[in-house]
């Protein structure tokens, strides 16, 4: 049996996918710890994958962690020092400075998104249009190495003119991986993808071995308990902005990309709308702390701006109650 997920977007699917671990998880031992798994494969299923900002207090997703690892991808890179800048928790991961299974790197390895495009472009019935992370050599038992994919290969496939994109997982945190970071740079790249075939965006889904999530996790009982979420999308109450405007190339979102990681602006000025409308103002935002309230609200896409403004308000909040805790002591 294969436990489904489905939703319109991801603030629905993440409702929808605790109900499904409450029913068919188990208590578990695992390397990392305690853990509740669904004992059959999972397919998550979103029909509008653009809408994958998850706007909840209690899980409190970092907004701008999740955009610049995926501008961190697409610049093709696995430099631990610079992603870590907005999830410290990354370098736990590295050897020697370096993330050995940055999906973004190896995706550059053979340039992977540029034929999947042409892949795509020349042949809209194509069924070897195929994205590989996983890669025995440096993932195999033997390897030495403290991070490997948990992705492991990625499908795409034009059905009734929509591109559809499917992600082989091994292994997914429900919390960090599925409905957590992955599913933002993922669908994102499905975006990007159709957008740069010129043709609409289809149906994303996850299909993953093994899906689990800790039960010694900060605030886990919290998490695991709290399923109720506003959906802003559902009645239009936020907006998506596009990856690429009319006339922008893909090519330009990948410059712009490099241009942020690994230049440092050096040449100054953006190719594409979105990196100076949504990339720039959250990378300044979430670096300068000082002017953190100007730079989010320079940031053009409604949907990232909501998340930023309140994750930036709840760590606010936090700060007076800290403020007020040291007063009483």
């Amino acid at each position: 049996m294969i436990a489904t997920i489905t939703a319109r977007n991801v603030p629905q699917a993440y409702v929808e996918g605790l109900w499904t671990i409450q029913a068919y998880a188990k208590e578990e031992v695992s390397r990392n710890g305690p853990v509740l798994t669904v004992q059959s494969p999972v397919m998550l299923e979103i029909r509008e994958p653009t809408e994958r900002v998850l706007f909840h207090p209690v899980r409190d997703a970092n907004p701008f962690f999740h955009v610049m690892e995926f501008v961190w991808m697409m610049a093709g890179s696995n430099d631990a020092e610079w992603i870590s800048q907005f999830n410290k928790q990354m370098m736990e991961y590295a050897d020697d400075g370096y993330l050995r299974g940055a999906y973004g790197w190896r995706w550059k390895q053979g340039n992977q998104i540029a034929r999947a495009i042409r892949l795509l472009r020349d042949d809209p019935f194509t069924r070897q249009c195929v994205l590989q992370m996983w890669d025995q050599l440096y993932d195999g038992p033997n390897a030495r190495t403290s991070d490997r994919p948990c992705n492991t290969h990625i499908y795409f496939r034009i059905v009734d003119g929509k591109l559809d994109m499917t992600v082989c997982n091994r292994s997914n945190d429900f919390f960090w991986g599925m409905l957590g970071s992955n599913v933002v740079h993922f669908t994102m790249l499905h975006e990007l993808v159709a957008l740069s075939v010129g043709v609409p965006i289809g149906v994303y889904r996850v299909f993953t071995n093994n899906l689990h999530v800790y039960t010694d996790m900060p605030g886990f009982e919290e998490k695991f308990k709290n399923r109720v979420t506003h959906d802003w999308y559902k009645y239009d109450e936020v907006r998506t902005q596009p990856l690429l405007e009319k006339d922008e190339r893909w090519e330009d979102f990948l410059a712009d990309a490099y241009q942020m990681v690994d230049d440092g602006f050096a040449f100054g000025g953006w190719n594409t709308t979105w990196f100076q409308d949504v990339a720039y103002p959250m990378y300044e935002g979430y670096l300068d702390k000082g002017n953190r309230d100007y730079w989010i609200k320079s940031i053009g896409a409604p949907d990232w701006y909501r998340a930023c403004s309140e994750w930036n308000t709840r760590r606010a909040r936090r700060s007076i109650i800290k403020g007020d805790n040291k007063k009483e002591q």
